[in-house]
């Protein structure tokens, strides 16, 4: 009862009204203890429940729809057409759902799943099974109709797969059966999503079938690359070889085990290149094996030896070498002065060297060419006035693009109050935004813009910078015509309100 209770509150938003001015007056007074939901709704005398659920119902399809399948759980292959239903309503569905509704549909596809392995699978595991396997060879039916931009439908397919393989485990068929139709339903991946089938194969099989289903796929791939080369062409792998490696190296990691992919990809490449490389070690650090790694990081690896140091520091911190982990994480950070890199030096030293690493990295920042670079690293080891200094400096190389960085860099400087550093943050965002007239971002950008005006409340001397009205007046004046976005400035925008004022 308490989590029906619960899950009609979030499944119809009926959630509390913003705070009013007396509201907010009187959380400074003395609290009354917190409305305890549980114990109220459990102290009700059957009747009062009773009456309560069928208003609910009536109101709220989801209760009404809920009370339907608890009915029917002593029934469960009247249950299992229920849900079969449901799946054959999407199944027939023709809209097209753009990236907004296809995130409430992927939301809703794992309900669905959720439903039945909460009250399907305990009762008829092989119902559960059928369904599920239903719903993942529906995987093309859901790509097709949705932008799933935002990777939810995904999401959903791969937990389908998941409930699959739980389901399977549940049931009373021979286990020799199952590697087969694992097989048979991983062959009509399209998307990528049924990787999740191999991926998470334990749920299913045992270690010794797992060994089993790799020497499987292991003869398959030898028996591929055994074949002769037409006359005359060359030695290449054959396509088919990549989509049966990529088999084992999910496998692998079902098994947890690194070997499985190494000897799958040296099988059809046998002088591995940089990327195949990167994986070994990564796998083998992954599970617990960085002694095994190292053989593989020793080589140069091109392009991506800033990663190939990361990894090897990485090794050698599980093997207990801190010493030479720091001294490659010194120089990776030195490199690039990336805040990343220098958390992870850190992290490698003792308390004692601690002190002095900072020191060298703040002498490093105020020297760096790259205004962003220097206050982003500044601002994390807490020197937030040399990064204002530094943004000052050259407020030119602050690239508005870097949304990313720029705004989680503009908020740190507010909270210290390193104002002229923030505006020219907010100013290099709000000036890529308008440039480029993306209509899309000027949500944000008009957020930009109210963080200028708050802060130009202050009084605050602009030093180097233009002062706020004239900025104002240049902006004006440049972007006069983007309508749009001057329409958020004037509240007038109709179907996209205007975002509330920051409260500072």
């Amino acid at each position: 009862m308490v989590a029906l209770v619960q899950f009609l509150l979030r499944r119809q938003g009926m959630t509390r009204p913003a705070p009013s001015a007396a509201d907010q007056q009187s959380a400074t007074m003395p609290r009354t203890p917190a409305f305890d939901l549980e114990s109220f709704v459990r102290g009700l005398d059957p009747a009062t429940q009773a009456t309560l659920l069928i208003e609910l119902a009536n109101e709220h399809p989801p209760v009404k729809q809920r009370l339907v399948r608890l009915h029917l759980a002593n029934d469960p292959k009247r249950l299992a057409a229920g849900f079969k239903k449901t799946l054959t309503a999407w199944k027939r569905a023709s809209s097209f759902l753009g990236y907004r509704e296809a995130r409430e549909f992927g939301i809703e596809l794992e309900a669905w799943l959720g439903q039945v392995e909460r009250e399907l699978m305990p009762k008829n595991p092989a119902a559960a099974v059928d369904l599920a396997q239903a719903f993942i060879q529906c995987d093309a039916v859901f790509f097709n109709r949705a932008d799933d931009s935002n990777g939810v439908v995904g999401d959903a397919v791969r937990a389908g797969c998941r409930l699959w393989l739980q389901a399977a485990a549940r049931c009373e068929s021979p286990p020799h059966e199952w590697p087969d139709r694992l097989d048979a339903l991983a062959a009509g991946d399209e998307y990528g999503a049924r990787e999740e089938l191999y991926r998470r194969a334990d749920l299913l099989l045992g270690e010794a079938a797992l060994r089993a289903l790799v020497g499987r796929h292991m003869a398959r791939l030898a028996t591929i690359v055994a074949e002769p080369c037409a006359d005359g062409a060359a030695r290449t792998a054959p396509v088919g070889t990549y989509k049966i490696s990529a088999t084992l190296s999910l496998l692998a990691q079902a098994l947890r085990d690194p070997d499985v992919l190494v000897a799958a990809v040296r099988l059809h490449s046998p002088t591995p290149h940089a990327t195949q490389m990167q994986g070994f070690a990564q796998a083998y650090i992954e599970y617990g094996r960085p002694a095994d790694a190292l053989p593989w990081l020793e080589p140069s690896w091109g392009h991506l030896n800033g990663t190939r140091e990361r990894l090897r520091a990485q090794a050698f911190s599980q093997l207990g070498r801190h010493a030479e982990s720091a001294a490659i994480l010194k120089t990776v950070f030195e490199e690039r002065l990336d805040v990343h890199d220098l958390k992870a030096w850190l992290a490698e030293l003792p308390p004692a060297q601690q002190t002095a690493a900072i020191t060298h990295a703040r002498g490093l920042a105020v020297k760096h060419d790259d205004p962003v670079t220097a206050a982003m690293l500044l601002v994390e080891i807490g020197e937030h006035e040399l990064a204002e200094a530094a943004l000052l400096a050259a407020p030119q190389g602050i690239r508005g693009e870097d949304y990313a960085w720029l705004a989680p860099l503009a908020k740190a400087l507010e909270a210290h109050q390193c104002w002229i550093g923030a505006t020219a943050v907010y100013r290099a965002l709000l000036d890529a935004i308008l440039k480029r007239a993306y209509a899309p971002a000027y949500g944000h950008a008009y957020r930009h813009w109210q963080c200028l005006e708050v802060i130009a409340a202050k009084g605050t001397d602009w030093g180097p910078l233009q002062t706020h009205e004239a900025y104002v007046a240049e902006i004006r004046r440049q972007h006069a015509r983007k309508l749009s976005f001057w329409a958020y400035v004037k509240g007038t925008r109709g179907e996209d309100p205007p975002p509330p004022a920051p409260q500072r």
